[in-house]
């Protein structure tokens, strides 16, 4: 199959890994070229060889993006690993072409803590699944400290808020949110995508996506946000 008509050098692609189930895991390339169905791509959040992604020779990966305000996906295998962040991507050829679907939004406050960093997904998604560890063995949440209530936009595909500079594109944070006091947090890994402009040192709103995170939690927003949405829809009786 011929892919210059949906793929060009400079695109952006999500790369999905598929396995374990039961988690969304993703990582943010860049695509170079096609040829001998291959894709090679640039990893946009590798910056040192020992935080390299642990991929696996024939791991399962699916390459998502967009043409024309439509879906693209494609899935594929890994198959090696190249200089400066790039690698190499066997391809299947059952390219889909589909009508995207928009995630609700919520603007709210939750309990929010989150860590930044530029360049660690390795170190970022060790410590994403010991948080996930912690969590499922946890019983108990009233030792829990408390969680900072904190503004912002939430869908099933990301979140955005404030963030102390500095930050930048491409930063990665892991994030602990708590969408209720006493709730069970939800751990996730998100990617700054974009970023307003900056006026001095204040602080700045941060737009970012879910690059790791469960089904199940997911879900839990989407039923929040939904929830939400339908409250809001609700005739307001007057006596």
């Amino acid at each position: 199959m011929v892919y210059a008509k949906y793929f060009r050098p400079g695109q952006k692609i999500l790369l999905r890994v598929m396995e374990p189930p039961g988690r969304f895991e993703a990582l943010t390339a860049v695509f170079q070229q096609s040829g001998s169905g291959c894709f090679d791509l640039t990893l946009v959040s590798q910056a040192r060889a020992e935080e390299n992604y642990p991929f696996v020779a024939g791991m399962p990966l699916v390459l998502m993006s967009d043409h024309l305000g439509l879906g693209l996906r494609l899935t594929g295998r890994f198959q090696e690993q190249l200089a400066d962040n790039r690698i190499r991507v066997e391809s299947i050829s059952d390219l889909q072409v589909f009508q995207r679907r928009l995630h609700r939004r919520l603007d709210t406050s939750v309990g929010l803590r989150y860590t930044k960093g530029r360049g660690t997904i390795r170190s970022f998604r060790e410590q994403w699944d010991k948080n996930l560890q912690i969590l499922d063995k946890t019983q108990d949440l009233s030792n829990l400290p408390p969680f900072p209530r904190t503004r912002v936009n939430l869908s099933a595909g990301g979140i955005r808020f404030e963030v102390a500079p500095p930050v930048e594109v491409a930063d990665l944070c892991l994030i602990l949110l708590q969408p209720e006091p006493a709730s069970r947090p939800i751990c996730a890994l998100t990617e700054v995508v974009w970023l307003n402009e900056p006026e001095g040192d204040r602080r700045r709103v941060a737009g970012m996506q879910f690059i790791g995170i469960l089904d199940a939690d997911q879900k839990r927003i989407e039923a929040l946000v939904r929830q939400a949405g339908d409250e809001a829809k609700e005739p307001k009786w007057k006596s």
